[in-house]
């Protein structure tokens, strides 16, 4: 579920809220809550939907 999550936030053209991730993951197959996502995304080191829209705004201004 770790890599699929990975995959899914690797690909993402527009940021996607963990709920709008959990759902992706529930037509995949996947069983699993929101908290779920955000414990798997916390452990990986990846930041939240808002963190990584400010991460991506930045590096577009820079």
């Amino acid at each position: 579920m770790k890599a699929a999550i990975r995959e899914i936030i690797d690909r993402e053209a527009d940021i996607l809220s963990d709920d709008a991730i959990a759902g992706l993951l529930k037509q995949r197959g996947f069983d699993c809550a929101r908290r779920t996502v955000v414990k798997y995304r916390e452990a990986m080191g990846i930041g939240s939907s808002i963190q990584r829209r400010r991460q991506r705004k930045i590096a577009g201004a820079a």
